[in-house]
């Protein structure tokens, strides 16, 4: 299992990359998002998530992950895409607080490469 602490300090060192690289990791491992392809960036003060999901389900689920873990900002750009073929919702927005408390992501084990 991966089990990474809760570091907002990092936000305003002069490596938040560090801070993006956690947060892609527990959103490439949570349970639920693997059809996600979610980019993490810091601007600003605060984390922008920019991407595609196959469900607002997801995309809530992946913003609720960078707002607990960053303790910040969270501007979300994720589109969500039903289909391959097709885009329904640009769902652009922001949140001016972090995610509620105790929201913790469901990490699930690599899988095996044979």
């Amino acid at each position: 299992m991966l089990f990474l602490a809760k570091l907002s300090s990092l936000m305003t060192s002069p490596d938040r990359g560090a801070t993006c690289a956690a947060i892609r990791c527990l959103i490439a491992y949570a349970e639920g998002l693997e059809d996600c392809r979610i980019e993490v960036i810091a601007s600003e003060g605060a984390i922008v998530l920019s991407g595609v999901a196959p469900s607002d389900q997801a995309r809530q689920r992946a913003i609720a992950i960078a707002g607990e873990y960053a303790g910040t900002r969270i501007i979300n750009n994720i589109v969500i895409q039903a289909n391959r073929g097709s885009s329904i919702e640009t769902g652009i927005g922001s949140s001016s607080s972090p995610a509620p408390s105790g929201l913790t992501a469901a990490l699930k084990p690599p899988k095996e490469v044979t």
